[in-house]
């Protein structure tokens, strides 16, 4: 009798531990669950135009399930968007195309983990175009020098 109790006592606790898994999994992947939690928090990302000579940027970001569109961002005023990067082993990547004029343009990845992890951005990354290059703005520290722009229009 006592085997038995035992043995059924065992069944049940696997149960209850399942069942619990079960039930976190799904809390934890469902969308309206993490939105109500700040356990899974907004990312974001700003495109800044610190062009001179009134340049617009033409900017076009996209991550592999998501097209931002073309956007052009007139002097001082920036492009934004949010986003909640991949869950546990999933990994986000977002890049960018901005261009000021025909002769000039700069492709770059906009979000990684490897960049956030980096600079210590936690929730947001700052990008700003100016007229020598790209920078990413670092908390505390000012803009940082990235990348030089490359000459003509990339190829599709």
């Amino acid at each position: 009798m006592g085997i038995e109790s035992s043995s059924s006592s065992r069944v049940i606790s696997t149960a209850a531990i399942l069942s619990t898994t079960v039930i976190i999994s799904n809390l934890l992947l469902s969308a309206t669950t993490a939105a109500a939690y700040s356990f899974w928090p907004y990312h974001h990302v700003h495109v800044t135009n610190e062009l001179t000579g009134g340049k617009v940027l033409l900017v076009h970001c996209k991550s592999g399930t998501r097209d931002l569109g073309v956007q052009n961002i007139t002097p001082t005023n920036e492009f934004t968007w949010r986003f909640r990067p991949g869950f546990l082993f999933v990994s986000t990547l977002f890049w960018c195309y901005i261009a000021p004029d025909g002769g000039r343009h700069i492709h770059f990845d906009a979000w990684t983990d490897h960049v956030s992890e980096k600079y210590e951005y936690g929730y947001s990354i700052s990008w700003v175009a100016k007229d020598d290059g790209l920078y990413v703005r670092i908390p505390k520290k000012g803009d940082q020098y990235w990348q030089m722009w490359d000459q003509g229009r990339m190829e599709k």
